[in-house]
């Protein structure tokens, strides 16, 4: 990782939004260093690091992660290892033996190990940031993978994903650098930009710039509504304010501010003189009540945005007696919204970009556990089978011995078949654009179905099932598959756990709008402290199977997923030696 070494007194403070990102990049990402770097004039420098390590400078001196911190290194060797590196889209990775170690070269020499595609202590990885114009404004840069490798390309992809909002973040950042600069006579929207922007959650922002908004243009009380990262609008108002917001004074606020943002303009509006206005005439009623409830004499409405896009508005508020807002203070509060609308959109793009970031390691984490499980699970199946075959070689055709393993041959298809089967069943009910089907379903006659599949599991055992139709017929909507295979999992589950020679009952309800199913058996039962987990997938308690195999511990997932799927609910009751009641209840059809 590029940086130098200069002499001075005292360690400098990162900004807070970036050493959040900073940090992000590392925890979310997986890198054990992580520094982002601002161009000031033809150097750089390091504005935020995180990091838990030490390194060696170019002079060979060892420096920590926090010393890094305000050093600076030339433009020039940016460029010129960029230049050297490999495309990654919004990254250029260096390899160790394309790079130009500079005088800013910082080099990490832990967690290093032997594999081909392990990473080098010379190895960079670095994001350049752009300005509009193309020209460079700085950079990420991060050393150290955890898992000691280079990074392959579902991680390269997650990494450009961050890189994008973390580089619009970092922009944003150097615009605020400008606007301080460019107001500096207005010393109150300096301490509202500098208190807001160091927040990366809207709540946040919105807390940190009430004070500086009440006090900046001389207001009593103020009321905020901007849009969240996912569009919802997020309210803040003084506290001790009491104002349930009236939807249609909502609406027409919506409305006027957005045209508000378009034409470049505000309102000031006074309580004696509401029905003046044509623009809030028609709610001029709750707008009176609005005044009244919170003891305002007057109002001025604001506008907040960022380039083309209304974000909200501002509504600050003036007590009876004071002076009326003035045209110059609507200018002002103008320019402040504007200034805020920025901070509030990288806020959102901020809290979006770590969602997504946190979701797509969420969605590594499960596919990985899901590849592991997968192949736990095959391994047993597939290895009996083999040593099957190598048996079945060996014996003469029609023989005893050869019989024996023909069936034990046919029970491990069977086995690696139903995983198989209930693990494209899975993906198929998780995959969100892969919607149920619609079909009506005279529930009875599915249960007869199911029960008369596995009448021969229930021989084998001498168990009896029993189904009961207390009120009669009962119909739902919904697929026909997905549905048949949860009814098909809870019965199979009840005989695999029952007691050779017990009962295996089925009871079907239908009551008002919801329909139920009732699976119950005089079993082994699960464990109390089991009985939470046993909806995850690949989970099998540590009760054994009475006769037979224990499938892979699907079932009950498949079950669960299913019947949400249908707008359903499963309810489990369980007593260890005693047996297990499931019941799954769906929503009926008249």
């Amino acid at each position: 990782m590029p940086t130098s070494t200069p002499s001075r007194t005292s360690l400098p403070v990162a900004d807070p939004a970036l050493q959040m990102i900073s940090e992000g990049i590392c925890e979310l990402l997986g890198f054990g260093i992580s520094a982002i770097n601002v161009v000031r004039g033809d150097e750089l420098e390091v504005v935020a690091v995180h990091g838990f390590t030490s390194g060696l400078n170019a002079h060979g001196r060892r420096q920590t992660a926090e010393e890094i911190l305000g050093t600076r290194w030339a433009l020039s060797d940016l460029r010129d290892n960029l230049s050297r590196g490999e495309n990654w889209g919004s990254w250029r990775f260096i390899p160790q033996e394309r790079v130009n170690l500079h005088e800013g070269s910082w080099v990490s020499t832990t967690n290093m190990i032997d594999a081909p595609d392990a990473w080098h202590p010379h190895d960079m990885l670095i994001a350049p940031i752009l300005g509009d114009d193309g020209s460079i404004q700085g950079c990420l840069s991060v050393d150290m993978p955890v898992s000691g490798r280079r990074p392959d390309f579902t991680q390269r992809r997650v990494l450009n994903r961050f890189a994008k909002r973390a580089q619009r973040v970092v922009r944003g950042y150097l615009e605020r650098e400008r606007l301080y600069e460019r107001a500096a006579n207005l010393e109150t929207a300096k301490e509202f930009l500098r208190d807001a922007s160091s927040k990366l959650s809207l709540a946040d922002v919105l807390d940190a710039s009430h004070d500086a908004l009440i006090r900046g243009l001389g207001a009593d009380g103020i009321w905020m509504a901007t849009k969240g990262p996912h569009n919802e609008m997020v309210v803040h108002a003084t506290p001790g304010l009491s104002w349930d917001p009236d939807p249609g004074l909502a609406a027409l606020t919506s409305r006027n501010t957005s045209r508000y943002w378009a034409d470049g303009t505000y309102s000031i509006l006074c309580r004696e003189r509401i029905t003046d206005s044509s623009e809030w005439n028609e709610q001029a009623a709750v707008v009176n009540e609005f005044f009244e409830t919170l003891g305002a004499g007057s109002a001025l409405v604001v506008p907040v945005g960022a380039d083309h896009e209304w974000l909200g508005h501002i509504v600050l508020l003036r007590s009876p007696g004071r002076p009326t807002w003035t045209d110059a203070e609507g200018r002002l509060a103008m320019e402040l919204g504007r200034d805020f609308g920025r901070i509030v959109l990288t806020a959102n793009a901020y809290t979006q970009e770590r969602d997504l970031a946190q979701q797509l390691a969420r969605a590594d984490r499960e596919r990985n556990r899901l590849i592991e499980a997968v192949a736990r699970e095959l391994r047993i199946p597939v290895n009996a089978l083999g040593t099957s075959l190598n048996a079945l070689a060996g014996e003469q055709t029609n023989t005893l011995p050869w019989i024996v393993q023909v069936e034990t041959l046919t029970v491990r298809s069977a086995q690696i078949e139903g995983i198989v089967s209930d693990l494209l069943l899975l993906s198929r009910i998780r995959d969100p654009a892969n919607a149920p089907g619609e079909t009506t379903i005279e529930v009875s006659e599915m249960l007869d179905d199911v029960l008369d599949e596995l009448d021969p599991d229930a021989a084998q055992k001498d168990i009896e099932c029993v189904l009961t139709t207390p009120t009669g017929p009962a119909y739902v909507v919904g697929d026909p598959r997905e549905l048949r295979a949860a009814f098909l999992h809870l019965v199979k589950n009840a005989l695999t756990y029952s007691y050779r020679g017990s009962r295996v009952q089925v009871m079907l309800y239908s009551a008002g709008s919801e329909v139920t199913i009732i699976v119950a058996d005089a079993g082994v039962g699960i464990a109390y402290e089991e009985q939470p987990e046993v909806f995850d997938p690949f989970y099998r308690g540590s009760n054994s199977a009475l006769g037979g195999s224990r499938g892979a511990g699907l079932g009950l997932t498949l079950v669960e997923q299913i019947t949400k799927r249908h707008h359903g609910l499963v309810e489990l009751d369980s007593h260890p030696g005693e047996g297990t009641r499931v019941a799954l209840t769906l929503p009926g059809v008249a």
